[in-house]
């Protein structure tokens, strides 16, 4: 009994030592060896994030861990970032990238780079590369030490998906969950109207437009009704309703998004950005139709169908042991369906 208990602690180790090792960073690679490494916990987290802790807890901290590499006289410090899921690690990854950045072409991961700064998202993690001296094809290798998830896990928020793409400023785009980053990002509308507390979403965008920089949140709710809804609370609000010139915030609802357009030199320019927000409803109407086995005239021809078979086997079966008969009485000496002729009568002789 104890052999077999033992067993099972030793498997069940086995899995999360091999588990934890999937998802950890390298000792050394491409000539970079390990200066030093330090687990990030919930608990530690502060100390690793700094200011930012409040908004990587936001987005689904798990666990993480940080590797400090050498190679000769270039000094690379890497954090690995573990989320709850893709849609937090997603976040992160657009909270922290900035514009300027440029895209890194991968197989399945998300990256890109700027300056002494490299960022990699796959699954549920994201990769912090901050240093000089990292080869495209060593912070490849690296992308290549996350674990790739089932695609099923791998699914990515489809609200940034909405954006207009003329005149957007590349990298821009910054997805959020919650106020914590969303008052770090937006200073002109408070959180706590947005809806975050049930379930909202948002992703905020710089645009070129006119000569200026405009500001676009997208905010995604559960349904059209409950969009409206917070539409009617939003136009109540002083900056929409009331807003001075320059600082007016213009709105507008699409289905279940709603949208705002903040820092437009103008309503012009804030409607035509509005009106390229890629989304269309679609109204489909699932019309009840009956199954066959409520088609009336289905039914009758089936009874029939069947009347007509159950009569061609009767007739058959009759034919069959007629047949059978003949043959046995002109054949057989010995009587087998007909009666014995000596075969007795019982009488009632009722009118004795």
């Amino acid at each position: 009994m104890k052999k077999g208990a033992c067993r099972i602690f030793f498997f069940f180790s086995f899995l999360l030592l091999a588990n934890s090792a999937r998802a950890a960073l390298p000792n050394g690679f491409g000539g970079w060896g390990t200066k030093s490494f330090l687990p990030i916990t919930a608990a530690r987290l502060s100390s690793f994030a700094g200011e930012d802790a409040p908004v990587v807890r936001e987005y689904g901290f798990v666990a993480g861990q940080r590797r400090e590499y050498v190679k000769g006289s270039f000094l690379l410090t890497v954090t690995l970032w573990q989320m709850q899921d893709s849609t937090g690690s997603y976040g992160l990854f657009t909270f922290y990238r900035e514009p300027g950045m440029a895209t890194v072409e991968g197989e399945q991961e998300q990256a890109v780079a700027g300056g002494d700064r490299w960022l990699i998202q796959q699954g549920p993690y994201v990769v912090d590369i901050r240093g000089t001296g990292l080869t495209i094809g060593e912070a490849k290798f690296l992308a290549t030490q996350i674990p790739r998830p089932r695609r099923s896990e791998d699914m990515l928020p489809t609200l940034p998906d909405y954006l207009p793409q003329q005149a957007l400023v590349p990298q821009s785009p910054k997805f959020l969950l919650g106020p914590v980053a969303f008052e770090r990002l937006e200073k002109d509308l408070p959180s706590s109207v947005i809806g975050f507390d049930l379930g909202a979403e948002a992703v905020i965008a710089q645009y070129r437009l006119d000569g200026r920089t405009v500001q676009l949140l997208l905010v995604s709710y559960a349904t059209p009704q409950l969009a409206a809804k917070k539409l009617e609370g939003f136009q109540q609000l002083p900056i929409i309703s009331t807003g001075e010139k320059g600082k007016q915030v213009f709105i507008q609802r699409k289905g279940p998004l709603v949208g705002f357009i903040l820092n437009a030199p103008g309503q012009a320019t804030a409607e035509k950005l509005l009106n390229r927000i890629q989304y269309e409803g679609v109204i489909v109407w699932n019309q009840y139709v009956s199954g066959p086995r409520e088609n009336v005239g289905s039914m009758m021809i089936n009874i029939f169908i069947l009347a007509g078979v159950l009569l061609f086997i009767s007739l058959v079966a009759g034919i069959s042991f007629g047949g059978l008969r003949i043959l046995a009485k002109k054949f057989l000496p010995f009587p087998i369906f007909d009666r014995p002729s000596h075969t007795e009568i019982i009488q009632l002789h009722l009118s004795e």
